[in-house]
């Protein structure tokens, strides 16, 4: 083997093994035919064209519109949470006990108080929220708030009007703040709700930046490999990668959207912000990744196949899609029935917090259960505008027990969503997002 030969079997290194395999010895050939006798070095032309080729085959998403779709919002989710990690990091170690020194100062000297803290995982620049119990008569609440208030604007703080709820804005030096006075109906006392945001360090902007580029490219990178694999998956496991992967993508696009949504005081958006949505989300990318590296190809056409009915295929892909939101819905309110019943609780002391599902289901199998029931909850209803008209044409292509089936799958999206709408499903729902 010549030098010239060897150097190019190096640059095939940038393809995938298997089109190596396939085309390498061709390619090789190829090139050193066009090459004149006395060269000992590809030329620049040639390596750079092996290597922009075979990095391209490598890490670009299979040919399509869709496909690039998905590798972008991948990419798009991947530079986000890039992003809000380095947020966190970069910010104040510690800043709770900074909202924490703040909020004491503001309360009666004898309100024997005591705090909880926590900050948010993509908190940019805030909020730190922290939640006071005080020894207080809910008949005080009016008093309190005031106290409160005067006590802010004498050390500095500039105090907006009094809102409905008790609730009141500061702000001091670029740090705001809003504070909140609740009645008591869910603490042994009054409660005080503390929420701080600070002023972005100037250290975030480079970082930010620097992260949201690095992170949206491994993003890209990733979305491009799960999808090539997912390309040539067996059916079941395109439909388990799926399963998985757009819940996931759409979690972890709820919380972006909840982000901003806080940042910007929009209560709507930023009930998804917080670190749980997010959490459920990246834990069904790593799964979404592991699935498309362990589950088996599809193994080569036989020709004498008959070909494929994409009405029946369509139908089953269907079924299971509805089974598979339906049943952890359905798990959620008989995991919450059969608490109840075992301990002799009622709803209120289900929804009191001492009884949280994260506590009765092990973790393994609490999460992929909230994974699918919170795409379950908004996906249901939308896959019966696909089964709904796929009940009235597949009747006659496929067998009875097939079109019951479906039919049974179709009635529980519409129901399961809709139980959650009664008080009974609302304490479920309140249960299990505790």
């Amino acid at each position: 083997m010549s030098d010239l030969e060897r150097r190019y079997r190096r640059l095939l290194l940038a393809y995938p093994r298997a089109y190596r395999r396939e085309r390498g010895d061709e390619l090789v050939t190829t090139l050193l035919e066009g090459a004149p006798p006395d060269r000992v070095r590809p030329a620049a032309g040639d390596a750079w064209d092996l290597l922009r080729g075979g990095l391209r085959l490598r890490f670009a998403p299979p040919h399509g519109r869709r496909y690039r779709v998905f590798a972008l919002v991948g990419a798009l989710a991947v530079g986000y949470l890039a992003l809000a990690a380095t947020a966190r990091t970069t910010l104040d170690d510690d800043p709770g006990d900074q909202v924490l020194a703040t909020a004491m100062a503001l309360l009666p000297p004898d309100a024997g108080s005591t705090g909880v803290g926590d900050r948010e995982w993509t908190s940019f620049g805030g909020p730190t929220e922290l939640v006071f119990t005080f020894a207080t008569e809910p008949s005080a609440i009016d008093g309190l708030t005031a106290d409160i208030r005067a006590r802010a604007v004498a050390q500095g703080f500039t105090a907006g009007p009094l809102e409905p709820g008790h609730r009141f804005t500061l702000d001091r030096a670029g740090q705001t703040a809003v504070v909140s006075v609740a009645d008591g109906e869910t603490y042994a006392g009054t409660a005080m709700s503390f929420e701080a945001r600070f002023p972005w360090p100037a250290a975030l902007l480079p970082a930010g930046i620097a992260a949201l580029v690095l992170g949206g490219l491994t993003g890209w990178l990733a979305s491009a490999w799960t999808l090539r694999r997912f390309r040539t998956r067996r059916p079941a496991g395109q439909l388990a990668i799926a399963l998985v992967g757009v819940p996931s993508l759409l979690f972890v696009a709820a919380a972006a959207i909840g982000t901003v949504g806080a940042a910007r005081g929009d209560l709507g958006p930023a009930v998804w912000a917080g670190g749980f949505f997010e959490r459920l989300g990246i834990l069904g990318l790593l799964v979404t990744l592991l699935l498309a590296a362990v589950l088996p190809r599809a193994g080569p056409l036989v020709a004498a196949r008959p070909p494929r009915d994409n009405l029946r295929a369509g139908i089953r892909l269907v079924t299971v899609a509805h089974l598979a939101f339906g049943l952890p819905i359905a798990a959620v309110f008989v995991t919450f029935t059969v608490r109840m019943l075992v301990t002799g609780a009622d709803r209120a002391a289900m929804v009191s917090g001492a009884h949280d599902p994260k506590e009765v289901l092990p973790l393994a199998v609490f999460a992929p259960i909230a994974l699918l029931y919170y795409a379950g909850v908004v996906l249901s209803p939308l896959l019966l505008l696909v089964s709904v008209p796929l009940l009235g044409v597949g009747r006659g292509r496929v067998g009875p027990m097939t079109w019951r089936v479906l039919l049974a799958a179709a009635i529980s999206a519409a129901v399961l969503p809709a139980l959650l709408l009664t008080p009974y499903g609302g304490d479920v729902a309140t249960w299990w997002m505790d």
